[in-house]
């Protein structure tokens, strides 16, 4: 009895360190301790429907071919999810040298001014709003290039993310809820809510025939994330202000070019009967005001005829990374000296 009690305090005592610990929970990912909670998507993730449960594979190589011309092209790209590390990376691109940093994180940078030095401003469209609300402020001059992420060292912020209710529990249902036989249980729980109640997850958005799930934050128009809240001109103008500013501040430490990609929400492509679609992009990329050069798949994701996004994800599936790769590439293809 003796030795049961203190096993059971040994299990409960480590599944509370680990709930109170991202970096514990990340090395139990990387022995592969625990599964990856992501593995079937992140909306599968948030609401357990079976019609959306899409085992995530890797997409294929694009494999760009690299460049032959006589200056050597750099591209630094500042970009959200849609373009992290687990989803592109230097080989998908026709240069000579790239460097990923997230609005998150702060870019250390010294450029090499033997490349024509390119910088991409990518944003999933629901972040727009505030990634253009103020210039940017994490591309740092230093003395060689590279990223780190800020940290708050008040022991008292410290303090409170470590016992922060929202992500200890999501620590604590990655360690105890996220088995193959755990989530038949709670896929038959969100049937009978969806089917019985008409429920789901508040975090997503089920389409009216039940064929598409999106975050919730695209649909809420409560939200400044959502693809259907009324945006005013003003706005507009005010963004592509801030757009501009980026553009003479980054060309200030030396780059040759700009670029702005804005993602399109998955509502806005393919739930666009959902509420009045307030063209956050298309507005930002005919602006008359706006210099920046854009990459606009928005056009090219609605005429798709494979869907350019996962079906229990909120990101975009192989088809639609690689419209959007061959757009930047086809465009660095097409640059070989400094303009503007």
């Amino acid at each position: 009895m003796k030795i049961l009690r203190i096993l059971v305090l040994l299990v409960v005592g480590f599944v509370w360190i680990a709930g109170c610990s991202t970096s514990v929970i990340n090395t139990l990912y990387r022995t592969k301790i625990l599964p990856d909670d992501y593995r079937y998507g992140d909306l599968y993730r948030l609401s357990n429907l079976e019609k959306f449960k899409d085992l995530k594979s890797e997409c294929p190589p694009y494999r760009a071919t690299k460049l032959t011309i006589q200056k050597k092209i750099a591209l630094y790209i500042i970009g959200d999810s849609f373009t992290e590390p687990q989803r592109i990376d230097s080989s998908d691109f026709v240069v000579d040298y790239y460097q990923y940093a997230h609005w998150a994180t702060l870019l250390h940078l010294h450029l090499d001014t033997s490349y024509t030095n390119i910088v991409l401003l990518e944003s999933v469209e629901r972040n727009a709003r505030e990634h253009f609300a103020a210039p940017i402020s994490n591309v740092i001059p230093d003395t060689a290039t590279f990223v780190t992420v800020p940290e708050d060292t008040r022991f008292v912020s410290q303090l409170d993310r470590l016992f922060s209710s929202d992500p200890t529990e999501d620590r604590l249902n990655t360690l105890l809820f996220q088995y193959d036989p755990v989530l038949k249980i709670k896929e038959w729980k969100s049937w009978l809510n969806q089917h019985f109640f008409n429920r789901t997850d508040p975090k997503v958005t089920v389409s009216g025939d039940r064929e598409t799930i999106v975050y919730h934050v695209d649909t809420d128009t409560t939200l400044i994330n959502s693809s259907y809240i009324f945006i005013p001109n003003s706005e507009i103008d005010s963004l592509v202000n801030v757009i501009e500013k980026d553009k003479a501040y980054l060309k200030n430490l030396g780059f040759d070019q700009v670029w702005l990609s804005i993602i399109p929400n998955k509502a806005s492509v393919l739930m666009p009967e959902y509420g009045t679609y307030n063209h956050l992009i298309d507005r930002i990329d005919r602006h008359t005001s706006r210099t920046v050069p854009t990459i606009n798949v928005l056009p090219d994701f609605q005429k798709m005829k494979e869907n350019p996004y996962l079906k229990g994800d909120s990101h975009w599936s192989c088809a639609g990374q690689y419209l959007w790769l061959e757009k930047v590439n086809q465009k660095v293809l097409n640059t070989e000296l400094p303009v503007q």
